[in-house]
């Protein structure tokens, strides 16, 4: 069967920026793609922020109705085909696999974030819970019964096959952004004399926010504190406690903009600030990293030495990384492995580290300069859609062939 008969079905519960790169993305492969998702970027925003009723309709919406559509579209859809499910809804890769094999169709386990490890680090369930034990039993049957399973980074292949299962097949391929949504010019001085931190995106429970509120504090009470100003484009959980614990510092925080509009101010902020809790960054990669460089800003990033994000950030030389985690290698987590992954810094150390990093960028603009313009050129030159659709394309072909 030729790949360029074949069709491919690409799914997830939300139809976001990173979900529509992917499908066009697998277009570029050579494939005729056709996007499932249930709700819009717009509605879930909506619906995410909104009260208690609507945040457990986005629930049913998400756990229960587009389950039952994934099943109904699997039963309809075009013979031989390839469905590529994200993780977001967790059983969602596994019950399509039984759908739709039935019928010959191959399945491709997208996972975006591992189940139960995300909602375990949010403290929704206990490690070794009975829901932790059913939800991680899904996983394993996720990983044994799809034709293949992509990751986002090595650490999170690693740590999901040693937790859970290992992949039948498996291929790590980075999640990126559409680059052609992004100005291609670089602008290596901007109009302003201060230095501009700028977090962007999801505030959730397994970002380091209490990390992220203890640096911008120490930076306030600093010698530095007239030189440096942040602002934050946010949403999450985590969101309104940041709001409320800097309220009495002179910073920007707003709820997350449509992406059309925060790619167009980002062009004016020298940097990107991400984080990963300890235990976050065994679960899931921000997206909005690749965003950021794109747009032309250097990164600075809250997380563990030995997270994918850090190898993110330091292969590109695009920005520095304050380690939160007492471990600075992988290494060094095998001893009592569960609990060392989720271990944190003492925050005032995490702060001042912060802090020391901030001071050398004031001091050296040169360095600043050639960081921001690493991150814009090196992630178009290694996370184009080319290099990604080969990728994809040579997956595709594989679960196909066999």
């Amino acid at each position: 069967m030729g790949e360029k008969k074949v069709k491919v079905y690409v799914a997830s519960s939300v139809g976001i920026d990173y979900f529509f790169f992917l499908c066009k993305t697998i277009e570029r492969g050579g494939y005729e793609v056709e996007p499932l998702y249930l709700i819009s970027e717009v509605t879930y925003r909506k619906l995410a922020k909104s009260s208690s009723f609507k945040k457990i309709w986005l629930r049913i919406q998400m756990y229960f109705l587009y389950p039952f559509y994934l099943i109904y579209k699997g039963l309809i859809g075009k013979r031989n085909s390839v469905f590529v499910v994200s993780s977001n809804t967790f059983y969602a890769p596994y019950l399509v696999k039984k759908i739709v094999g039935l019928k010959g169709d191959k399945v491709i386990h997208m996972l975006y974030d591992l189940y139960p490890d995300a909602i375990e680090i949010a403290g929704a369930i206990k490690v070794d819970s009975i829901a932790s034990k059913v939800i991680g039993k899904i996983t394993k049957l996720n990983q044994a019964q799809c034709d293949a399973t992509i990751y986002l980074g090595k650490f999170l292949k690693e740590h999901a096959e040693k937790r859970w299962l290992t992949a039948k097949t498996s291929k790590i391929i980075d999640i990126s952004t559409d680059l052609t949504l992004y100005t291609s010019d670089f602008v290596p001085e901007l109009d302003t004399k201060k230095l501009i931190i700028h977090y962007g995106g999801q505030l959730g429970y397994l970002h380091d926010a209490v990390s992220i509120i203890e640096s911008v504090k120490y930076i306030y009470q600093s010698d530095i504190s007239d030189f440096v100003e942040f602002n934050f484009y946010v949403s999450g959980a985590q969101a309104d406690m940041l709001a409320d614990s800097l309220r009495e510092y002179p910073i920007k925080v707003i709820s997350a903009v449509p992406s059309s509009q925060w790619r167009e101010d980002i062009r004016n902020f020298h940097i990107g600030l991400v984080s990963l809790s300890p235990g976050g960054a065994s679960v899931c990669l921000p997206s909005k990293t690749y965003g950021m460089m794109a747009g032309g800003m250097a990164i600075l990033a809250i997380c563990p030495e030995w997270s994918d994000l850090a190898a993110l950030v330091k292969g590109l030389e695009a920005g520095w990384v304050v380690n939160n985690s007492p471990f600075n290698s992988k290494e060094e987590l095998n001893l009592n492995y569960l609990q060392s992954i989720i271990e944190e810094r003492p925050y005032k150390e995490i702060s001042s580290d912060f802090y020391n990093c901030v001071k050398n960028l004031l001091n050296d603009n040169d360095l600043l300069k050639q960081r921001r313009k690493n991150a814009f050129y090196m992630i178009r030159e290694n996370y184009n859609i080319d290099n990604l659709g080969k990728k994809w394309k040579k997956v595709i072909q594989d679960v196909v062939e066999k």
